[in-house]
This record gives structure tokens, sequence and C-alpha cells, in this order.
């Protein structure tokens, strides 16, 4: 004679509880998610945007000339073009541009300023000593997404060349491009 095995498996009241703890546990970290993306992003842009200010000051020094920084279609949003400057100061057609900077993500804005007044069409050169031509006063770049609250970061670029990052900086949440 044969013993009846015990039956295998979940029961469906098993299942759906295993079903709800699994929701739950999504419905926490997704939020979560999310931030660390947008926190992420705004880190790799003010990154690259650190690294092209970089470029262009290296660049000078190395050629022992000036290498111009300026916005692409007077915007910083639109990105910025980092050129060969031939000595006027002004990017045009034929010199040779050396990296481009943009933002790749839509809801990152970039704000200019010069000497804390505004300035989205942004200009200046690095000269062969690294030092910054075309400005006056320390320029800042402030860099926010489409959130409110203190989740901004600032680089400070002084007219010795050097340039430094502030995080924590506060947006509005509205930013527009």
């Amino acid at each position: 004679m044969t013993v009846p095995r015990p039956a295998a498996g979940f029961t469906l009241i098993e299942l759906m509880c295993v079903i709800a703890i699994l929701a739950i546990v999504i419905a926490i970290g997704v939020p979560s998610f999310s931030t660390m993306i947008k926190d992420n992003r705004a880190v790799t842009a003010i990154n690259d945007l650190n690294a092209t200010l970089q470029y262009a000051r290296a660049e000078a020094v190395r050629r022992g000339g000036r290498v111009g920084v300026g916005a692409i279609d007077s915007d910083v949003n639109n990105g910025l073009r980092v050129w060969a400057d031939d000595g006027n100061g002004n990017f045009e057609d034929g010199e040779e541009v050396l990296r481009v900077f943009t933002i790749d993500s839509g809801n990152i804005t970039v704000a200019a300023a010069v000497g804390g007044t505004d300035n989205q069409d942004i200009d200046f050169t690095f000269n062969g000593r690294g030092l910054v031509s075309g400005l006056t006063d320390m320029t800042t770049f402030g860099l926010c997404d489409d959130r409110a609250g203190n989740y901004g970061r600032q680089l400070t670029l002084l007219t010795s060349g050097v340039v430094r990052l502030t995080t924590d900086i506060a947006c509005t949440g509205s930013q527009e491009k």
C-alpha cells in the first residue's frame, strides 16, 4: 500500500500575501529611486560643466594662447562652446571648436551671473597663463532641476581661473528653458 504524499506548492492566500508585501516595498522604494536619479543627473551636469571649464583653462595654458568659452546662441542653457580664439574674444567661423558642453536632461537649467548680475550670454577667454580675460568679476553658474528646495549646485569661476563648487543651493522648482 502506498502512503499519500502531502500536496506541494503555495496556497492562493500565501501568494496574495507575498504580492501585497512586494507592492508595499515597491511603493516605498520608487520615490527614493526617482530622487536618486534626479540627484545623479544634476551631479553629472555640474561635473561636465566643471570639466569643460577646466579643459578650456588647461588648453589655454598648453597652447600658450587664448581659448574662448561662450554661450551657444546667446544662452548658457543651449550649452557652452570652447574654441581656440584668434585674439578678439569672439567666436567666428573658421576658428577651431575644441569642445561643446550641452545638458542632456530637459529638466535641468543653468543660470549664469557675472558679479551677481544675471547674464545668460556669457563670453570670456582664458589666456596662456590660465587667467580669465573678458570678465571683471567672478562668474557663477547655477544649476537647478524641477524640484524646489536645496537641490541645486553652483560653480564659481574666479578671475584667477580657479573653479569652486558649492552644493545645496536653493532652487525654486519652476525652472523653465
